[in-house]
């Protein structure tokens, strides 16, 4: 199996579960107070799938670079400097004399090795901000971040007040309908761009 195999069945299904959801939304037959708890399952499970394949598709890419085996200097500086966050914390803490040492030798030390990415940390909460930051490390860029950059906010923002047991209520399926097509969006292109980065390496 690709990586773009692995991401391809990992966003397949969550777009099944993400249908099935919508068949129920859809449903005549349901009271309001049934449609209402609905919505509120269907936005939070919406965030879920969109912040849960934006990391696993992000962890896949940088498994990807990593078992390429370049070297760090090889990578865009952001790359450069995701790859290298633990060792930077760690340089900056030595003492002086250490210090300058690492500095002397970073070069051949650290730039010259195959790189090693941290885990991939949406903060737990995958707002517009944090992907862009993490895109920047990737060295991807999303066109689609940019048109639906309100609608994963409202996304993330009204998920948050959901998640914190306030009165948060959605009441037009067509309404709901337009942040999955924004979420679906986003999701589709980040897959798309980390297929093309992979297929250049």
């Amino acid at each position: 199996m690709t990586h773009f195999d692995e991401i391809e069945h990992d966003l397949d299904w969550r777009e099944a579960e993400l249908a099935v959801l919508r068949l129920f939304l859809a449903n005549e037959d349901i009271t309001e107070r049934e449609k209402r708890v609905l919505f509120r399952a269907a936005w939070a499970l919406l965030y879920a799938h969109y912040e849960g394949f934006c990391k696993f598709a992000l962890t896949v890419y940088f498994d990807a670079l990593k078992n390429s085996g370049k070297r760090c200097e090889n990578f865009p500086p952001k790359t450069q400097a995701f790859a290298l966050t633990e060792k930077l914390k760690a340089i900056r803490n030595l003492p002086p004399v250490n210090f300058i040492a690492a500095m002397r030798g970073f070069e051949v030390d650290v730039l010259a090795e195959p790189a090693s990415f941290p885990e991939v940390d949406t903060d737990s909460n995958l707002s517009p901000k944090v992907l862009k930051r993490l895109l920047e490390d990737a060295d991807l860029e999303l066109e689609s971040l940019s048109s639906h950059n309100r609608s994963i906010f409202t996304l993330v923002n009204r998920r948050n007040k959901i998640a914190h047991g306030e009165r948060e209520f959605i009441h037009e399926l067509d309404y709901y309908l337009q942040f999955e097509a924004a979420a679906k969006d986003l999701m589709t292109e980040l897959a798309l761009r980390i297929d093309e980065k992979l297929s250049a390496l």
